[in-house]
């Protein structure tokens, strides 16, 4: 059994619901910024960065852990690196580039998920564990790729029970109990991290399959829904209410029984707001919504392709918002009114994170940036 770490943000998502909403302030100003060079990497199969995910999440202690182009570091807030892990050379050649960012748990310890395995790294940056995983390959090097793990590169999740959740790019959801992963369901294609309800049961994105579905562990399908291209992350509220975006340029709304109580009409990533409406993010729209979808306010953005599409906004404790787009950083405040703007000189490759009061993190290039506003 595993506990999500009780951090600003142990995992990309936020929390087991991914509501993407953090207990703390971030920044409210343009932030100032300390630069960390991260370690060069020293492995001869070193990854393509630019398809390489990055992000910071944090730990217990309050160092940070930094996923960035093959390496797993670990920081403090005022930037200095105490260790480092060559995650590639971990994963066989032809799979560099695919692994997940990380999840922080209560013990320490960091969760990631490779193309083979389940990763367990404690806290000292030794191979704590390591969950043989369901794809197999005749030498180690040829990976079944039709049955390897969801490759979005989020954060993986965990059930209230401590129980950790994998999704595939087949379609399968499993759970590992007793050192075994167990087969929920099958539910379409490419199914990215099931949100989780307080009883542990899923949220599914079953695009092209079972469509948006709520699954309990044991593979029971409580209800499922007319959003059949479902491809977005789910995302359930404190009302456990459900955010779904479909493949079919819409957004729908579910009560945890299952009746739908609106539609929003982009495709969107979301994160929960303070006021139990939303934060919709699509691919060219910022926007604030009620519970049942319908728009507070909306400004558009300048996004691109590239920007991975499991990507949410993040929310404050005091409702401000906080995006990446194509220049940079954005943060808003309830109203949708710019606060502070961060341009950079090329599309910004890591997520943003909200890692203590008043400051945020991120990865640019080769450089780890820590800014306090």
């Amino acid at each position: 059994m595993f506990n999500l770490a009780q951090t600003a943000w142990p995992r990309f998502g936020g929390d087991r619901a991914n509501r993407s909403l953090s207990g703390i302030i971030g920044p409210h100003a343009t932030p100032t910024w300390q630069k960390i060079s991260l370690p060069a990497h020293h492995s001869v199969r070193s990854p393509d960065r630019e398809d390489a995910i990055s992000g910071v999440i944090v730990m217990p202690d309050e160092t940070l852990r930094v996923c960035h182009a093959g390496m797993l570091s670990a920081a403090t807030l005022t930037g200095t690196i105490l260790w480092q892990v060559d995650l590639s050379s971990l994963i066989p050649e032809d799979w560099r580039c695919h692994y997940s960012l990380p999840t922080a748990l209560q013990t320490g310890e960091t969760l990631l998920v490779l193309p083979d395995a389940l990763l367990i790294i404690d806290r000292l940056g030794g191979i704590h564990r390591r969950e043989n995983r369901l794809a197999s390959g005749d030498s180690g090097n040829s990976l079944d790729k039709i049955n390897a793990p969801d490759d979005s590169g989020f954060s993986p999740n965990l059930t209230y029970s401590g129980f950790p959740i994998l999704s595939a790019i087949a379609g399968d959801v499993y759970i590992l109990k007793k050192d075994r992963w167990h087969e929920i369901g099958v539910y379409g294609l490419d199914i990215v991290t099931p949100a989780v309800y307080p009883d542990n049961s899923l949220a599914i994105a079953g695009y092209a399959g079972s469509g948006f579905c709520r699954v309990g562990v044991d593979g029971e399908r409580q209800w499922t829904t007319h959003v059949k291209m479902a491809d977005k992350l789910p995302t359930i509220n404190h009302e456990h209410i459900a955010a779904i975006g479909s493949d079919d340029g819409y957004s729908a709304f579910f009560r945890s029984d299952g009746e739908l109580i609106g539609e929003y009409k982009h495709t969107a990533t979301f994160a929960a707001y303070i006021d139990g409406g939303w934060i919709a993010l699509s691919k060219q729209r910022l926007a604030r919504l009620t519970t049942d979808g319908r728009e507070v306010w909306g400004c558009e953005i300048s996004r691109e392709d590239n920007l991975i599409f499991v990507e949410q906004p993040i929310v404050d404790r005091a409702g401000f918002i906080f995006v990446r787009q194509k220049e940079g950083y954005l943060c808003c405040d309830a109203h949708g009114h710019k606060a502070f703007e961060i341009k950079l000189p090329a599309i910004p490759q890591g997520l943003m994170s909200i890692v203590a009061p008043g400051t945020m993190a991120y990865v640019m290039e080769s450089d780890l940036f820590i800014g306090c506003g």
